[in-house]
């Protein structure tokens, strides 16, 4: 009778020291989703501001020739015409552009913070 009241309370023992694991464990998984959820949200971040200082960058050298092709052409006039419309042109596409990439990256990262 002794050996089996040992096993029984073995058992319940074991049985807290089981459920105490899955609380655990479950405690382990959603903070671990959640940072996942931190790491590619912070991912992203840098991303886009790698991003930013390439684009600040190449618009500095854009403007440097710019600049120079502006002093060694003869018409002045036409050139600066030219780059009014390119500038016009390209501005609004660029900025359309990078909103759209801005706006796919949010909800990317709304899903990632969702599937947690």
């Amino acid at each position: 009778m002794g050996v089996m009241r040992d096993n029984m309370r073995n058992m319940a023992e074991r049985d807290v020291q089981l459920q105490d694991l899955e609380g655990k464990s479950n405690t382990l998984h959603v903070a671990s989703g959640t940072f996942s959820a931190h790491a590619t949200r912070l991912r992203k971040e840098q991303e886009w501001q790698r991003c930013k200082t390439r684009l600040a960058i190449i618009s500095v050298v854009l403007f440097l020739i710019w600049i120079l092709i502006f002093i060694f052409i003869g018409e002045r006039m036409t050139f600066l015409i030219i780059s009014a419309v390119l500038l016009a042109i390209i501005l609004p596409l660029t900025w359309c552009g990078i909103r759209h990439w801005r706006q796919q990256e949010d909800q990317e990262s709304f899903r990632d913070v969702d599937s947690i």
